[in-house]
């Protein structure tokens, strides 16, 4: 099987407005990548047969995000991009946890290389797709991805950090997990983890501790891999979605395609961040803890 040329990958904290900006752009006709028939079952690849129900010459059907709207009767069923851990931690070597550690200093092995190329060649030849299209939420695992795709477009979708850490603060998985303990591991160093643990019963705090880390890392690793990255301010986007859109488009060497149109006038943009800002208190502690 071919490799995979040129992918676009989508990153950023979650609850950064990474999902809504990622699944405009993976709308394109000429995209395609893991699904969440890929992410319940990673052993049966055949299963991205399914896409191509939803997703081909002729139509688009595209999921509702149950948390904004009103859904159809078996909304949950019908494929859409997903991020895929499981897949991941299938297809990498047992000292990479995929979905819960940075990844500093991490590159891939050749195995893995031809592993991973492989397994998305296969997703994205089932699908009928050219071309491979992620989002990943969390660290940017940028020297590891990078060792994978050399040619990846990166696209790093960023937001308010009084807002990311409000909007994650009410999320119940990260109510019962995040809040609780550091989330992600492999980036601190044992003075960060002393400050960590004198912080860690605020929840305010120890999440803002968390994502000035994931914004800082990032930031550190896309300079040093000299990645093709574009940044996005989940606040333009919503100021003016077309516009932010076809920048990501240019960038990656998209063609304007009219699925994308309509992905963009069917959903909901809304800026979620002024009630955010004005809760004075919860902005003082973000950005003591988060200046990034």
């Amino acid at each position: 099987m071919k490799s995979i040329a040129n992918p676009i990958i989508f990153i950023g904290p979650g609850r950064s407005g990474s999902t809504i900006i990622s699944e405009v752009v993976l709308a394109h006709r000429q995209l395609g990548g893991p699904s969440n028939y890929t992410e319940w079952y990673p052993s049966l690849p055949a299963l991205a047969l399914l896409s191509r129900c939803v997703n081909n010459d002729y139509w688009l059907i595209h999921g509702v995000k149950a948390q904004l709207n009103k859904t159809m009767p078996f909304n949950h069923l019908i494929p859409r991009p997903a991020e895929a851990w499981s897949l991941w931690q299938k297809q990498t070597r047992s000292d990479i946890d995929f979905s819960r550690n940075f990844l500093i200093n991490k590159r891939a092995t050749s195995r893995e290389r031809q592993n991973i190329h492989r397994a998305f060649a296969r997703l994205l030849m089932l699908q009928g797709k050219p071309r491979l299209g992620l989002k990943l939420t969390g660290p940017g695992r940028i020297e590891y991805l990078h060792s994978l795709f050399p040619d990846a477009y990166f696209i790093n979708v960023v937001r308010d950090p009084c807002a990311t850490v409000n909007s994650l603060l009410n999320v119940p998985f990260w109510q019962q997990q995040g809040a609780k303990q550091l989330w992600w591991e492999g980036a601190y160093s044992s003075e960060e983890l002393k400050t960590y643990q004198q912080i860690r019963h605020d929840p305010v705090a120890g999440t803002a501790f968390q994502l000035n880390k994931v914004l800082e890392t990032t930031r550190r690793e896309m300079e040093y891999c000299g990645v093709n990255a574009l940044t996005i301010h989940y606040e333009d986007f919503i100021a003016n979605p077309v516009y932010t859109t076809r920048k990501i488009l240019g960038f990656c060497h998209l063609s304007n395609d009219s699925r994308v149109a309509q992905r963009l006038n069917t959903c909901q943009v809304i800026n979620r961040n002024q009630q955010t800002c004005k809760n004075l208190a919860l902005t003082n502690k973000v950005r003591q803890w988060c200046p990034s």
